[in-house]
């Protein structure tokens, strides 16, 4: 069944090289300056863009996608100074940066923190932006820790809101959105993950469904002006789907051949071949990137593992002990257990592959969509 979710890979390549499938399934902070912040605030908006966001994705947070929170940074001099130095008189800065996590309509605030900071420069914003750049993330967990309880319990309470408007959007045939505002719930909510992916595919299978019943009326309209080529060329785009289309796409294939020169039937299977070929290529190039990014977040992660704290000696014997136990079970494994594993394997690459289509359709709709919010009023 994988060239069921070919098609959707094909449309969406372009935008998983604008954002990740890893960040789907992550909690979503968008960042925000608002107007009513200082004037160092508004001029330094793109540096504490980029300082921030690193900081939630170092976090493990996602910067793009359907939210409905923002994080907000704000500038405060609390101190400035001016000294001679020389050719340019030297800038000492003291002042705080104040972050806090809000929900998007403004009037929930779920954490906050304040960061001093000081330093110097021959200009004031350099000074300033210097004091800032010496913050260390570890200075901002305890605001990220605070925000996600709240977080995940907003979640929790959205759960029959944010599914209600994913089965409006299914009706208006909005199944890009439906797959959108499903994917936005939070993996680490196991259960209400599975049942947004559970609901989410079977929106992709309407959307196919769709996709296929087009195919088939366009090509028996073909059939009855009686252009078997045009029908077989029609039909070559079909996707696998449920039984009922999938029969009614044999028995049009088998009329269709029946009408047509053997010539035309060769040229017919090669482009329908060709056709098959090209996804499965661009399935493993899609793989292949994938896997390469998972790697290079895996070594960043690897990497500030390593400056937060070194690994103790006895755990690092624990993890020896562990891979060394591994490695010797797995050379036990027998030719039998090899070939049920690699049936479960396969099994799982087949779900993999359905989650990260619909994964990828979230990723377009976020794209396109960097705005969307989901805004309901909760206390907490």
């Amino acid at each position: 069944m994988r060239n069921l979710y070919f098609w959707v890979l094909a449309l969406w390549t372009f935008s998983l090289r604008a954002q990740t499938l890893n960040d789907v399934g992550k909690i979503a902070i968008g960042f925000d300056v608002p107007d009513e912040c200082s004037i160092e605030t508004i001029e330094l908006k793109d540096y504490l863009k980029n300082k921030i966001s690193h900081w939630i994705a170092q976090a493990g947070y996602s910067t793009s996608g359907i939210s409905s929170f923002y994080l907000i940074p704000d500038i405060s001099i609390d101190e400035e100074d001016i000294a001679e130095g020389g050719m340019k008189n030297v800038y000492v800065i003291s002042g705080t940066l104040y972050l806090k996590i809000i929900q998007s309509d403004g009037d929930v605030i779920f954490s906050s923190i304040s960061l001093p900071f000081r330093d110097s420069a021959t200009k004031k914003m350099s000074a300033i932006k210097n004091g800032i750049a010496k913050l260390q993330y570890n200075k901002m967990i305890p605001l990220l820790d605070e925000a996600k309880v709240k977080i995940l319990k907003y979640y929790e309470l959205e759960k029959v809101n944010i599914f209600s408007q994913a089965d409006i959007m299914t009706r208006q045939g909005n199944y890009d959105g439906a797959i959108a505002y499903l994917m936005s719930i939070p993996s680490c909510l196991t259960s209400i993950y599975q049942e947004a992916l559970e609901k989410a595919n079977s929106v992709l299978d309407e959307q196919v469904r769709i996709y296929n019943d087009s195919i088939l009326t366009l090509a028996n309209s073909y059939l009855a002006k009686h252009d078997a080529q045009m029908a077989l060329d029609v039909l070559s785009s079909y996707q696998e789907a449920k039984n009922e289309q999938n029969i009614r796409y044999k028995n049009m294939v088998v009329k269709a051949e029946g009408l047509v020169t053997s010539a035309e039937l060769a040229a017919a299977r090669e482009k329908r071949q060709r056709y098959l070929d090209a996804k499965e290529r661009q399935y493993h190039q899609w793989e292949i990137e994938e896997k390469e990014q998972n790697h290079r977040i895996a070594m960043d992660n690897q990497q500030m593992a390593y400056n937060r704290e070194a690994l103790a000696s006895n755990e690092r014997l624990t993890a020896q002990k562990i891979m060394s136990q591994e490695r010797i079970t797995a050379q036990q494994i027998t030719s039998s257990e090899r070939t049920a594993a690699r049936q479960i394997a396969s099994n799982e690459r087949l779900s993999s592959q359905k989650i990260n289509a619909l994964k990828s359709i979230a990723c377009t709709y976020y794209r396109n969509n960097p705005t969307k919010t989901i805004v309901v009023k909760h206390q907490y």
